[in-house]
């Protein structure tokens, strides 16, 4: 069945309104597991998303749904308003804008920065903690496939994590603080998709800002900071990165392994192995 019917199916149920109600106007720019569309119905535009292939094995759902109450009053998401805790579909009312990834960052990272300390000073409590070793662990069990050097790598970040971070504060993070999770919209930026978000150390959502290119969350840093970084802290965001880098190394193995290289026109076998590169290469500089 082609995308666009899906979601008029799926929409048409969850509004219960006719499908002839449903106008697919577009796809949204984003994530490759997930479909997300704007859609209108009856004269107003949503959002409507349908979790892909495997998209369940990695989040829970209604921490999820729990976490989008905890943060409506910091006025930083699109308003929900349909939630499916068990296939994880789910509906947000529409907010016009551009997706930070479609232009250059620099001018808005100010507001970037911003809109992080909002959420990362706000004291409201998350329903969970990440629970980064935890995850980790998990995600290997969807794979089974650990390589001597993703072994290693592993091993040496947990070290680390027991000497430098385990007891260091933490905070709501939103734990997938990437480009194209944000929207520049008239009067904010919107943080969007909350599916990882739980209690951390605020380093790892300036990590999560590097996705595309690193050195991207080391610039985010200094704003966050309002001063030029020291090395202690810089080497904080690639302790993080790391860690992003063997999570989604895990997660790229998964989808190869369950055939999403060929689904998708997409090498996650490549993937997973440039994440592991990373991971050895931000473990090498913080050593250094």
């Amino acid at each position: 069945m082609e995308h666009s019917q899906l979601i008029i199916e799926r929409a048409a149920k969850a509004f219960q309104v006719e499908e002839r109600d449903v106008k697919v106007l577009n796809r949204m720019l984003g994530g490759m597991s997930h479909l997300t569309y704007h859609i209108e119905i009856k004269g107003i535009e949503y959002t409507f998303r349908i979790i892909g292939k495997d998209g369940n094995l990695f989040v829970d759902r209604k921490t999820e749904l729990k976490n989008l109450e905890i943060i409506k009053e910091l006025g930083l998401n699109n308003e929900t308003v349909y939630f499916d805790v068990e296939t994880g579909e789910k509906a947000a009312k529409f907010v016009p804008g551009i997706v930070l990834t479609t232009v250059d960052f620099h001018p808005h990272l100010e507001e970037v920065s911003n809109t992080l300390k909002k959420l990362h000073h706000s004291n409201l409590k998350p329903a969970s903690d990440y629970g980064l070793i935890e995850r980790l662990n998990l995600y290997e069990t969807y794979t089974d496939l650990r390589s001597e050097k993703y072994l290693e790598l592993k091993h040496n970040w947990i070290k680390l994590y027991h000497e430098e971070h385990a007891n260091q504060p933490k905070v709501f993070c939103h734990n997938d603080a990437q480009r194209s999770n944000m929207v520049i919209g008239e009067k904010q930026i919107y943080l969007l998709d909350w599916e990882y978000a739980g209690f951390n150390e605020f380093y790892y959502d300036i990590a999560s800002f590097g996705n595309v290119q690193f050195e991207d969350a080391l610039e985010l840093l200094d704003v966050y900071l309002g001063r030029k970084a020291t090395l202690n802290e810089q080497n904080s965001v690639k302790f993080y990165r790391m860690f992003q880098a063997l999570q989604w190394h895990q997660v790229a193995l998964r989808k190869e392994m369950v055939g999403l290289s060929e689904v998708l026109h997409f090498d996650f076998k490549m993937l997973a192995e440039k994440y592991l590169n990373l991971a050895n290469r931000l473990y090498t500089e913080i050593k250094g």
